[in-house]
């Protein structure tokens, strides 16, 4: 265990490793990963610091009426936030493909032809918002006085704007993830994350209306964008988008895989987003914070795994690009291992101090019952060693049967969650995702795992013969 440990923590260096040789390759890979698994981290304490320190003197600020209107904003735009149809997970996959053959032609064309998709989706978003801004209920929509709805109205404007232009911003962020930059998008991330801070603290101090609030909480993350845009095409510029290598075979290409990453996400979400809907259906709204409060405890775990599992999703793509299946395997391994450890530990942590820490964070209004934390720490377990599978399939661009998989499971959560809510109580939203995971999904997941790894040793024997 110390050995790897020493191993691990030699590859957690500035400098890049010879990528001339297999062994060179799987450090760098590494390397990256660490790196941009740190950058993730720093990125997210400055995000969730910033939000900690903002929401006080912003709410202060506004009011409890006007705040609530900037929420439901956020909330719309989130909603929207698959609206490039998968198209920038392709790209990043063609991105890793592409890097992992060294064919320049194929990245060039996967960037141009990824670009000017998303300016198409980008212009038809925006014609689609100049005709429905004016019909749209906005008094009926926020719930508050007319004056406020006019507020909140032009501060859609200005969050929709944004929201727009972060379409095809957004080839920047995905180029640098399938090159394995990921480090440098998290670096950016906070950056303008820091930025977007002060703007807002300069708007309150100079007595700004909503509209300048929504405006410089959203400049920062496009202002780094185009910084970071700008140093990446400097040092790369044939990564550039230019019509001249725009194809349309890639663009098609792209299109059918970030099909299958839409469908992907949004089953996947609907899992995720369905069960304070069933609990308040069958149980009441008032149950729903039983559930909920505690979801977010051991959703800690989730995204700390996360954050060291998103890196690997290139990294598997650039690998199974190059027939380098000894690294595949073994870095899937390690994963599975790491992920069960930590979120086996952490959930055991949460479940013997959850009573305590809830009760001195939240008070007494919100008591889960023993069992109920449990079956979250359980659930957290199974989530962790699904992404793990999840990130290794999506990198190796296995997405069709993934998908028809996610929407058979998130309609069979749904019922199950419903059906054990009704016999159960609130811990039956658990239930149903903990057996459709362990009955369906992982299953599946581990099959087709077994025969990508068996495709690709096949491949390898072939091309070295």
């Amino acid at each position: 265990m110390i050995q790897k440990i020493k191993r691990s923590l030699a590859n957690l260096t500035l400098k890049p490793f010879d990528t001339s040789t297999e062994d060179g390759r799987a450090r760098e890979r590494m390397r990256r990963v660490f790196l941009t698994s740190l950058a993730s981290g720093v990125s997210k304490v400055i995000s969730v610091g910033g939000t900690l320190v903002s929401v006080p003197f912003t709410l202060r600020y506004l009011g409890p009426e006007l705040y609530g209107v900037w929420m439901v904003l956020v909330s719309i735009i989130g909603a929207m936030s698959f609206a490039d149809l998968g198209i920038g997970n392709g790209l990043m996959n063609a991105v890793a493909d592409a890097s992992g053959k060294d064919d320049r032609v194929a990245l060039e064309e996967a960037i141009s032809s990824a670009f000017f998709l998303m300016l198409i989706i980008a212009g038809s978003l925006t014609l689609i918002g100049v005709v429905a801004y004016p019909f749209l209920p906005w008094p009926r929509l926020f719930n508050v006085r007319p004056d406020l709805a006019v507020q909140g109205a032009h501060a859609f404007v200005v969050l929709y704007a944004f929201f727009v232009a972060n379409i095809p911003l957004g080839v920047i962020l995905r180029i640098q993830s399938g090159l394995q930059q990921g480090y440098l998008s998290n670096i950016v991330a906070a950056a303008g994350s820091a930025l977007g801070l002060i703007l807002l603290f300069v708007v309150i101090v100079l007595h700004g209306s909503l509209s300048w609030l929504v405006f410089a909480s959203s400049c920062g993350i496009v202002v780094a964008t185009l910084i970071n845009g700008y140093l990446l095409f400097r040092e790369m510029p044939w990564l550039l988008p230019r019509w001249a290598t725009y194809h349309g075979t890639t663009s098609r290409r792209l299109l059918q895989s970030g099909l299958m990453f839409f469908i992907l996400q949004t089953a996947v979400a609907l899992s995720y987003t369905s069960d304070n809907i069933v609990i308040a259906q069958v149980k009441g709204a008032a149950a729903v914070a039983v559930y909920s409060v505690p979801q977010k405890l051991f959703a800690v775990i989730s995204m700390l795994i996360s954050m060291v599992l998103l890196p690997l999703w290139p990294a598997y793509g650039e690998a199974a690009s190059r027939g380098d299946v000894g690294w595949v395997r073994s870095t899937f391994l390690n994963s599975l291992k790491t992920a069960f450890t930590f979120s086996a530990l952490a959930g055991t942590f949460f479940v013997l101090i959850g009573p305590w820490l809830l009760k001195h964070t939240v008070g007494r209004e919100v008591h889960p019952s023993i069992a109920l934390l449990i079956a979250l720490a359980v659930w957290s377990v199974i989530a962790s060693i699904s992404s793990c599978f999840s990130m290794l399939l999506n990198g190796a661009g296995v997405l069709k049967v993934q998908s028809i998989v996610a929407i058979f499971v998130s309609l069979a959560n749904l019922g199950l969650s419903i059906y054990f809510t009704r016999r159960f109580g609130i811990i039956g939203v658990c239930l149903g995702s903990i057996l459709t995971q362990l009955i369906i999904t992982l299953p599946i997941q581990s099959v087709l795992i077994r025969n990508l790894l068996r495709d690709m040793r096949i491949k390898t024997v072939a091309a070295s013969s």
